[in-house]
């Protein structure tokens, strides 16, 4: 029995591949990734031919799943933390107040709303604070 298959004249059967096929591939350069992670994002977006286990995915079609709308998530850089409302900056220079003082104001307008503006009551401004429905 030959390890490689005989060519079939089909572009689908010669050039495609299982998502088993294609873990060992991707583990090939580094890069871990699961059969059912595979399965689930090329049935999600029709990046596949049949259904189930008898899947077929061809090399454009795999281009297609690794592009998907997700950015690129990594665990870590270097000693510090990557993504999310945690993250640390890895930035060492000091920020100058011009920035930080800007940085203030576009927020405290944020807050409060664009159209929102300090209102007087008497002799005292209030500003209103207005909070978005959730």
């Amino acid at each position: 029995m030959s390890l490689i298959p005989a060519p079939t004249g089909s572009t689908i059967l010669d050039a495609g591949k299982t998502p088993a096929h294609w873990v060992e591939v991707m583990a090939g350069r580094g890069i871990e990734i699961s059969e059912r992670t595979i399965r689930e994002r090329a049935s999600k977006l029709g990046a596949c031919y049949g259904r189930g286990k008898a899947m077929i995915i061809t090399p454009e079609q795999i281009d297609t799943i690794l592009m998907e709308g997700q950015p690129c998530r990594l665990k870590s850089i270097a000693g510090g933390m990557s993504g999310g409302p945690k993250a640390m900056s890895n930035i060492t220079a000091i920020a100058s107040p011009n920035i930080n003082a800007a940085a203030l104001v576009h927020l405290q307008r944020q807050a409060r709303g664009h159209s929102a503006a300090p209102k007087k009551i008497g002799k005292s401004v209030v500003t209103l604070l207005e909070t978005k429905p959730s």
